[in-house]
């Protein structure tokens, strides 16, 4: 009879069909198939998401990550489906310096994340973010969404003209 001191159990990987578990933590999908990951509809999103949690939303038919303390949809190198979004916002009155709502086309991302990512011109002026304009947010007494707010109002009967969806 042989006396066992220690079990003799590979200490680099588990494996199991298909998948390993490797010593440094990291896991290896050893597999030419694929992987089906959770899914279900948006109400279904887990109560306790973490950061880096994937999965498939049947709802909305887009892959989605919880990243920042929000459900994201991923987007790939795909074109963007809306293109280059033009708006003429109307016509300066020398008193109005809120321009807006902008509307991207875009539901998953309907704003610019930043407001150089915006091109604006006053007639055929171009303006610079951060000194002409800034993205303002649910200015008082507008419509809800974001708006182009002019460090000082655009002069009477000047348009204004926004390109956006450059970051998309």
């Amino acid at each position: 009879m042989r006396l066992l001191k220690a079990q003799n159990t590979n200490q680099r990987s588990i494996i199991g069909k298909g998948i390993k578990y490797q010593i440094d933590e990291e896991i290896v999908f050893d597999s030419n198939n694929s992987i089906l990951i959770p899914k279900g509809n948006t109400s279904e999103r887990p109560a306790a998401a973490a950061n880096g949690h994937v999965r498939y939303n049947t709802e909305t038919n887009q892959l989605e990550a919880y990243a920042d303390g929000i459900w994201k949809d991923l987007r790939f190198n795909e074109p963007n489906p809306t293109g280059i979004t033009q708006q003429n916002l109307g016509n300066g009155d020398a008193v109005e310096t809120s321009f807006g709502p902008l509307d991207s086309g875009d539901p998953n991302f309907p704003i610019p994340e930043q407001p150089q990512n915006v091109l604006v011109f006053v007639e055929n002026v171009f303006q610079i973010a951060g000194t002409n304009y800034n993205l303002s947010q649910n200015p008082p007494g507008l419509v809800e969404g974001f708006y182009i707010e002019f460090t000082s109002p655009p002069d009477a009967g000047k348009p204004v003209t926004v390109l956006h969806n450059f970051d998309k």
